[in-house]
């Protein structure tokens, strides 16, 4: 039996097991990225330089340092460089424009930024101009920017600092529906009790070979990563060009743990990928992040023969994760929409059904959907108003007076407990794992078209198929072209319309409304006779779709 750290994931600071570990096997590997294995002495090392680095560069005041990179050493280390330091750390993702992440590095007012190579290429002049003043990268002859020859002059730091468990451990901007990114506050309480429930449910041990799939931006990653490196198991990086078919990946690592949003698995079962009993090496898959198809979750089963299989489902506002059903034998299927339930909330946690009043829902009714608990995190950055509205103090009838995280998604709850995701209130929607608030989009529509009448709507062909996002324009001379142009620059590539179609007249309801269900309707008529839009309105295709 592999040895332990006693208790594990109970510790203040999210790196304090990591750093037991690395003091006691520094050997073992902690970290598989670009095709080379990290021990956790050499990770230790990296991150204790990287924690150096940060205190003396902040006078021992660091609160908020940005990493921004992808895939790389570099954003690990700085990852837990800045957690051995007690800083908040607030991912970001290179791929996302300049401008975008200018508004998230202004927001979160950084005291330092850590960038790996893949970071370095996109600091344009612009987005220097919103960074702070510590930067470090890995090699520069600019005065500004510290390379990383720095580090060698720093003694690595001692033991991570403790920090209380209302420190916020992380910022992760998601989509806002003002067309501005809004940073959620998760606590080392939060995660703490994450960690401590998936610990105690899938018993992670140092024989444990975890996945890295999304990028970390997308809080899952913290899951594996610090599922990982709490147990003293090695993180395994899904490199960029295997993530849509990691079959041979999953097999070369004989990774014991596979992590990701369900869109991967259904890319591989369309091009026939999937084979029964081709990955004997897993014991547990997680998907999260999206719906699970039944279909796609029976398929994983016979390819992953030896594995538990879970879906979860959760916010980023409510740590990652807040409930989990499992899909071995008979699955919970929601009706009418071929995909798994989500089962019941961690332990420690109330979830329950409200009407539009805020009124509490008994089983068998439709409402949205609320959570409860120590994994509901402190609310928004710098928007306390918004935190009013989504976190409301409300009167349960055996619970009390608690704060709710309302999450957007219209669910029910069977008489037996078990909870039903079916779909989104509001115009939020997910892509690939990515929360995306349609509102953002149309913000920047809007500004890009010159019109106000303009829409985003999520067109899905069939269950557990990829969901395109249609822009609709009415009353601007704009095409295609230089609206795609204007919103590429604004905007991540997964939330760039696949089409932009322009309407002689915006449909609207009885209310002067924007209807967007009458736009899907119109799309959907008949998917075979898209002619059939043309003629009736001015419709250019996508080159690239």
């Amino acid at each position: 039996m592999p040895d332990r750290l006693d208790p594990p994931h109970t510790l203040f600071n999210l790196v304090q097991a990591f750093s037991q570990h690395a003091g006691k096997h520094p050997e073992r590997t902690a970290l598989n990225v670009d095709d080379r294995d990290i021990s956790y002495g050499e990770l230790a090392n990296f991150a204790r330089r990287i924690a150096a680095w940060l205190q003396h560069e902040a006078r021992g005041n660091t609160r908020r340092v940005g990493v921004l990179g992808s895939r790389s050493l570099e954003v690990y280390a700085g990852i837990i460089g800045a957690c051995w330091t007690g800083a908040t750390y607030v991912p970001l993702n290179p791929a996302h424009p300049p401008s975008r992440l200018a508004n998230m590095i202004s927001q979160a007012r950084l005291d330092a930024l850590i960038v790996d190579a893949t970071g370095q290429q996109i600091l344009t002049e612009e987005l220097l101009d919103a960074c702070p003043d510590s930067i470090l990268v890995p090699e520069s002859d600019n005065d500004r920017l510290h390379g990383h020859d720095v580090l060698d002059q720093c003694t690595p730091a001692g033991p991570p600092v403790m920090m209380p468990l209302d420190k916020l451990a992380y910022i992760i901007f998601t989509s806002g529906s003002t067309g501005q990114p809004k940073g959620v506050m998760v606590t080392l309480g939060n995660i703490r009790h994450f960690l401590q429930v998936v610990q105690e449910r899938y018993q992670i041990s140092a024989n444990d070979r975890l996945s890295q799939h999304v990028e970390i931006t997308f809080d899952p990653s913290i899951m594996c990563m610090f599922m990982a490196w709490g147990a003293g198991a090695s993180l395994h990086v899904v490199p960029q060009h295997q993530l849509m078919a990691p079959a041979s990946f999953i097999r070369k690592q004989q990774l014991t743990v596979w992590v990701s949003v369900p869109s991967a698995v259904v890319f591989m079962d369309r091009m026939k990928m999937l084979k029964p009993g081709m990955f004997p090496s897993l014991r547990l898959t997680i998907f999260g992040g999206e719906m699970l198809p039944a279909a796609i979750a029976q398929a994983w089963q016979k390819a992953a023969v030896n594995s538990q299989v879970e879906n979860q489902y959760g916010a980023t506002e409510t740590t990652i994760a807040s409930h989990f059903e499992p899909c071995s034998g008979e699955l919970n299927i929601t009706p009418n929409h071929g995909t798994v339930a989500i089962g019941r909330p961690f332990p420690g946690l109330l979830a329950a059904i409200v009407d539009e009043d805020r009124n509490f829902l008994p089983a068998g009714e439709t409402g949205e959907l609320a959570i409860c608990g120590p994994q509901v995190s402190a609310g928004y950055w710098q928007n306390e108003a918004l935190t009013r509205e989504r976190f409301p103090l409300l009167d349960h009838p055996q619970y009390g007076l608690q704060n709710w995280y309302l999450t957007g998604d219209l669910a029910c709850q069977e008489a037996s407990g078990i909870f039903h995701c079916l779909g989104r209130i509001d115009h939020q929607v997910k892509i690939l794992g990515n929360r995306i608030e349609l509102g953002e989009i149309e913000a920047h529509m809007r500004d890009a078209s010159g019109s106000d009448l303009v829409a985003a709507v999520i067109r899905t062909v069939e269950p557990g198929a990829m969901s395109d996002i249609i822009g609709v324009i009415t009353g601007s001379d704009i095409d295609e072209d230089a609206m795609r142009e204007a919103l590429r620059s604004r905007l991540p590539s997964y939330m760039l319309p696949g089409r932009i179609i322009k309407l002689d007249s915006m449909p609207l309801n009885s209310s002067g409304k924007i209807d967007r269900n009458a736009i899907v309707a119109l799309l959907d008529q008949d998917t075979a006779q898209d002619s059939k839009v043309n003629e009736q309105y001015t419709h250019q295709n996508n080159p690239g779709h």
